[in-house]
């Protein structure tokens, strides 16, 4: 079904950029989800014409049975600075949560900043 989903942001709003990834044992397997970015055209245009350089990131924490923490940011971040157009991310900012590794991994002229929150906390 999210290939059906997938396929219809792209009619209804053309210039979405759309990923999904899946996994497979095997090439006969059916496929088992792993991510979906979605990145929406009039995002795009509404950052480009009136939103400062500036990303906030934070993982997300996995409640229920299967604890743990979600982080994806390199494929995040990859797909992300190309839907941005960033140039090795000179000119933006970004905050985050102890993610500078990762970041500066793909981002290296990028502006690091940790949030206030966790500065204080620690």
């Amino acid at each position: 079904m999210l290939w059906d989903y997938a396929d219809e942001l792209i009619l209804k709003n053309p210039g979405n950029t759309i990923k999904m990834a899946v996994n497979r044992v095997t090439l006969e397997s059916p496929p088992h989800f792993k991510r979906f970015y979605v990145y929406f055209e009039a995002l795009k245009r509404g950052r480009k014409e009136g939103c400062r350089p500036i990303l906030g990131l934070d993982g997300c924490f996995l409640k229920g049975p299967f604890k743990g923490e979600l982080l994806a940011v390199v494929w995040f971040l990859s797909l992300l600075t190309a839907s941005l157009g960033m140039e090795h991310g000179f000119g933006y900012t970004i905050i985050s949560d102890q993610q500078k590794i990762a970041i500066n991994d793909i981002l290296p002229r990028v502006e690091y900043r940790n949030y206030a929150r966790h500065v204080l906390s620690n």
